[in-house]
């Protein structure tokens, strides 16, 4: 493992989501060893979680840092921050799949094959046209890169994105009626996508909450003075 860690993610979480199952794997092969010393290599663990935890900003991990590890209850601390973790795991990757499906959409077979299919005809109609090459190289490969999507079984919307983007580019110095015939493939894609997320199921809006109405005002009780010396019946 490289300890300059090149490769993290941007995401803090998703960044921390990698650092600890490297951790952990560590631990676990240590420990799994003839000559394993439990108590340094599950000490080590806890230092290298901690520290990545920190510089991360995993708030639900703060209450550990500066935790003594040297005392006599060190096995009940180490299982207890071991099992704080695994909360933590299971939470970033709850929250990540959430994220991930508000950014990405489901598309049924039938709907792959026609994407698919449209993306071909993309690819023909930007080789025969009299693009810049470099543009159209540059095009190749985001149209690679989302056929390589539509097969998983969720694609990221924002390879679609890419798509607009890379065809915008090409269409820039192209004039004359026609010219551009890849967009009404694109349109169709388009259309394909949109169809799929409003199929897909919408969390429901939370309950309104009650409107508490105000305590009404009562007018003051008249003063013992304020009221007449004879009773008026």
């Amino acid at each position: 493992m490289s300890e300059e860690f090149p490769e993290l993610p941007d995401d803090n979480e998703l960044a921390f989501l990698q650092l600890e199952a490297e951790f952990r794997r560590d631990f676990t092969e240590n420990i799994n060893s003839n000559q394993s010393a439990w108590k340094f290599d599950a000490t080590d663990y806890m230092n290298k979680t901690l520290a990545a935890a920190r510089a991360l900003e995993i708030d639900s991990l703060f209450r550990w840092q500066g935790t003594h590890l040297g005392g006599s209850d060190f096995d009940e601390v180490f299982w207890e921050f071991y099992r704080e973790v695994d909360s933590v795991l299971i939470h970033i990757r709850v929250q990540g799949s959430r994220r991930s499906n508000h950014n990405s959409v489901g598309l049924t077979d039938a709907q792959k094959t026609k994407i698919h299919a449209l993306i071909e005809k993309i690819r023909t109609a930007v080789e025969e046209s009299y693009a810049e090459t470099g543009k159209k190289e540059r095009l190749f490969e985001i149209l690679a890169t989302l056929a390589k999507e539509v097969s998983k079984p969720r694609t990221a919307l924002a390879r679609f994105g890419d798509l607009a983007r890379g065809l915008a580019g090409i269409s820039r110095n192209l004039a004359g009626e026609g010219a551009e015939p890849w967009w009404k493939w694109a349109k169709i894609i388009f259309g394909e996508v949109d169809d799929a997320k409003e199929r897909e199921p919408h969390l429901p809006k939370p309950a309104e909450a009650k409107r508490i109405e105000p305590p009404r005002k009562e007018l003051p009780k008249p003063k013992a003075q304020d009221l007449g010396d004879e009773i008026p019946f």
